[in-house]
């Protein structure tokens, strides 16, 4: 089963986002919020431990802040885009530190991002890509908790991350 850790992006700051990937995407973004995934299931394919990993990293965890940058594309050969997404404080960095221990095995290449055309339809990215340049830009949000999704992308829990105090 496909069991998947990601931070679903607040709904105002998501709102064009998704616009833009129902529009032209609409095969992996109906039902499917603009996200940036954390833990992927083949890095992870136990999802009981996953979601225990998941959970008890969340409960250490204080909020944190990701940036959303500009469109880009997927590097070659691969055709589509995304929003690369910056973790300044290593927030997410921290939490995959916790989840993706041993026996669980990190991916070769893993970069932050949100995609917004998914190279399986890479035909699309002429027509689209004037669009996705003109997208605002999205800033910076909370990361407030950790959802673990599975298929259909259904979300089966939501792990908060620890709230802490503001100066």
């Amino acid at each position: 089963m496909k069991v998947q850790a990601r931070i679903t992006l607040p709904t105002d700051v998501r709102r064009e986002i998704d616009r833009l990937r129902l529009a032209w995407d609409p095969e992996h973004a109906t039902d499917n919020p603009a996200h940036v995934t954390v833990a992927y299931q083949d890095e992870a394919p136990d999802p009981a431990v996953l979601a225990e990993r998941v959970r008890l990293a969340a409960s250490k965890v204080g909020r944190f802040r990701l940036m959303v940058g500009p469109a880009e594309r997927f590097p070659a050969p691969a055709l589509g885009a995304f929003l690369r997404v910056v973790d300044p404080t290593g927030g997410v960095a921290v939490i995959r530190d916790e989840v993706l221990a041993p026996p669980f095995t990190r991916r070769a290449r893993f970069g932050l991002h949100i995609t917004l055309l998914h190279p399986d339809k890479g035909e699309r990215l002429v027509s689209a890509w004037p669009a996705f340049v003109m997208l605002p830009s999205a800033g910076s949000f909370e990361v407030t908790e950790i959802e673990m999704v599975g298929p259909n992308n259904a979300v089966l829990s939501a792990f908060p991350l620890v709230e802490t105090e503001r100066c």
